[in-house]
């Protein structure tokens, strides 16, 4: 057990992170490998060192983020702040997907206003709220509100973005991501391998990604959205001035 130890410090040392099933860890423990235990904290002191390590980029993050449009729409001014929320505490996934749901509210509500020459239907909004991403697409398209490039990014969006974030699928999140390198130890025979491994072949790889993918896409996202949103409320508003 002291030469796997030993190898195990070894690769460590160059390791930016280490990957085992609970069942391995299990075998070690069992045969005297000793694991470092992580420091034990009291809430509060959990809590005090997440906000000391984050509230300086915070600061620096949020001064960068899309705000909310002027607009008397509570809904929307909601989901932007939440979005925000998210992303500076660093729930980049759940960001993601409340930015999906974000463009799927206002293609829906800007699409219901003009249908509804300015006004805003309760009882039309209610069957509204039923129709799917894609058929909400087609309906802000045949009345004016995209073009037919327009379309086909959303759709890509849709199908890209949203509906991955939405389902969870998270194969499909992190289906271009190949970690190169990675030492792989064999604690049974102490051989050790070195290979490439596409997330998309291991979930062990891809629950280990997927934080890095949704960091490096967020900041996208939240702006695209931003863009439509901001795009259609213009739109909205040259078709339907509001009534002052």
């Amino acid at each position: 057990m002291e030469e796997i130890e030993q190898l195990m410090n070894r690769l460590v040392a160059d390791a930016d992170r280490i990957v085992a099933s609970p069942s391995t860890i299990e075998d070690l423990i069992k045969q005297g490998v000793p694991f470092d235990q992580p420091p034990k904290y009291t809430l509060e002191e959990s809590l005090n060192i997440l906000f000391d390590e984050r509230k300086k980029a915070a600061l620096q993050l949020a001064k960068q983020l899309p705000t909310p449009p002027n607009i008397a729409v509570p809904f929307v001014i909601l989901l932007y702040n939440e979005i925000r929320e998210c992303i500076i505490f660093s729930l980049h996934g759940a960001a993601i997907t409340l930015s999906g749901i974000l463009i799927e509210f206002v293609l829906k509500y800007a699409t219901h206003i003009l249908e509804m020459r300015g006004k805003f239907d309760n009882k039309q909004w209610e069957d509204f709220e039923e129709i799917t991403l894609d058929k909400a697409i087609n309906r802000a398209a045949k009345i004016g509100l995209l073009n037919e490039k327009e379309v086909k990014k959303l759709k890509n969006f849709k199908n890209e973005v949203r509906n991955p974030y939405n389902h969870y699928n998270v194969k499909k999140i992190t289906k271009s991501v190949i970690v190169r390198k990675v030492k792989i130890l064999n604690v049974y025979n102490k051989k050790i391998t070195e290979q490439d491994i596409a997330a998309k072949d291991d979930p062990v790889i891809q629950a280990q990604v997927k934080p890095f993918v949704d960091a490096k896409k967020v900041s996208s996202v939240f702006n695209f959205a931003d863009q439509v949103v901001k795009e259609m409320f213009i739109r909205m508003n040259q078709a339907c001035p509001p009534l002052h």
